[in-house]
């Protein structure tokens, strides 16, 4: 059983990359499921000239572990009411051919440290997904709002709220998809 992770912030800290993370080992502790994230800070900006000489290998690895993978997390802060240019990218080299999205599952989830949870950009890549012929979960929903309040400074959940709906979130992940 494999799930896999992307993150569409390449920030060092990313407080998106650690609620991918946090989501991604509550998983593999509560079955024998492999996780990981899929690195995909050395995409380039997609341009089809560089894809028509050779498509980067990074992109071509990144593919292969989806094309592995039984449900694909996808976490993404939001900037000006919709995802990140960078998962916007990440989006672009993955529908290329040859496809690995169209008919897998997926889980959109994402945290900002003001109070919108990334609601819009979370609603715009349900939709980009969707249209690109993936099975995007509607549930759960973990869409975080003031997250520098919830985590320590070593990354660690020391909200209780966030810890519990987390907790539901991940039974309810391994009770929709079917291994």
């Amino acid at each position: 059983m494999k799930i896999s992770g992307i993150c569409g912030s390449l920030r060092k800290n990313s407080w998106n990359n650690i609620l991918l993370k946090i989501v991604l080992n509550k998983i593999a502790k509560n079955k024998k499921i492999n996780t990981e994230i899929i690195n995909v800070s050395n995409f380039p900006l997609y341009n089809a000239d560089i894809e028509s000489i050779k498509t980067p290998e990074d992109v071509i690895q990144a593919k292969s572990k989806i094309q592995k993978s039984d449900l694909i997390i996808f976490s993404s802060p939001a900037y000006n009411g919709s995802y990140s240019g960078v998962m916007k990218n990440i989006v672009d080299w993955l529908s290329r051919s040859p496809q690995v999205l169209p008919d897998k599952n997926a889980l959109v989830i994402g945290c900002t440290p003001g109070m919108s949870g990334t609601l819009l950009g979370y609603t715009h890549l349900n939709q980009l997904l969707f249209g690109l012929g993936v099975n995007v979960l509607s549930q759960p929903r973990i869409l975080v709002s003031s997250i520098n309040k919830k985590l320590d400074t070593d990354g660690n959940l020391i909200d209780e709220d966030l810890e519990l709906l987390i907790e539901k979130s991940v039974e309810t992940i391994l009770d929709k998809i079917t291994f």
